[in-house]
């Protein structure tokens, strides 16, 4: 993979890192990198960063060798991210993605009709190695801007060497939680986060089926929220059975979410309660 930049290095600290688990982290930077352009990524030891506009970064770290291969967390496991890249055509970006060795397009394209994000259009897909990925296009003016004067991160900016077909940039990344309510609270009081927007979303079995090979059905509260400007949160607490617990970080779908990552890092990755992995606080 080529890493040369064709912009000024940004050697500031990342103001934001989402950390995931993978199995492969040289495939999993390359692929990612692929798409937002060689200048994004960089190795560092064992682990593979992305950057991306706003100073957030993703990083893949590696998962511990099993005997048996393990297998990604359901979309409705407590504490499953995905990373949603916002793209300006949503088709493109998407017969782009269904060309791409191994990549899996998960069912159709979604168009809202009505509610907060009224006009979005959204599509899931897998990488290679089973990491939920997605794609989302917003409308000039999102549903959300009738009842609130707040509003997400929609300013991202590409690497000019980027190749997935109209991306601006990193749209948010989602986690299922187990407690909405708690997880917005936390993220409010501790890490300046803004609620902009929240709405449930019925889907049926049918839907599931279709879109996420996942049978089952149920009602998803989800918000969404912006921290610093700079970085959007979706958050799903899903009315399904069976729900599996957060994964450590060493497994496949682990994962860690930094916010104000600089200058304190975690020193571990601690599962908050309500349902998200978190630095645990460094103290002394």
């Amino acid at each position: 993979m080529t890493t040369t930049p064709d912009r000024t290095p940004d050697t500031r600290p990342p103001a934001h890192r989402i950390t995931v688990a993978v199995p492969d982290v040289a495939q999993a930077t390359a692929f990612l990198a692929d798409l937002t352009g060689p200048s994004t990524a960089r190795r560092d030891g064992g682990a593979g960063t992305v950057s991306f506009s706003a100073g957030t970064e993703v990083r893949f770290v590696p998962t511990a060798p099993l005997a048996a291969p393990d297998a990604p967390p359901r979309l409705v496991d407590i504490g499953t991210n995905h990373l949603c890249l916002r793209v300006g055509d949503i088709e493109a970006a998407a017969a782009h993605l269904e060309k791409v060795p191994g990549v899996d397009v998960l069912g159709d394209i979604v168009a809202i009709p009505e509610g907060p994000i009224r006009g979005n259009r959204w599509i899931y897909f897998r990488s290679p190695w089973g990491t939920l990925f997605e794609l989302q296009q917003w409308p000039d003016t999102p549903g959300y801007a009738d009842t609130t004067a707040e509003r997400l991160h929609h300013g991202q900016r590409p690497a000019d060497d980027a190749a997935l077909p109209t991306l601006l940039g990193l749209d948010h990344t989602g986690y299922s939680v187990r407690s909405l309510d708690a997880t917005v609270d936390h993220l409010v009081a501790h890490h300046r986060a803004r609620v902009v927007l929240r709405t449930e979303i019925v889907a049926d079995r049918a839907f599931m089926r279709r879109q996420f090979d996942l049978d089952v059905e149920g009602t998803s509260a989800m918000a969404m929220l912006v921290v610093d400007d700079a970085v959007n949160l979706e958050l799903f607490e899903h009315g399904v059975p069976g729900q599996q617990p957060p994964r450590p970080l060493d497994r496949i779908g682990g994962n860690l979410l930094e916010l104000h990552a600089a200058p304190h890092p975690a020193a571990t990755a601690h599962h908050a309660p309500f349902g998200l992995t978190l630095p645990r606080p460094v103290t002394g």
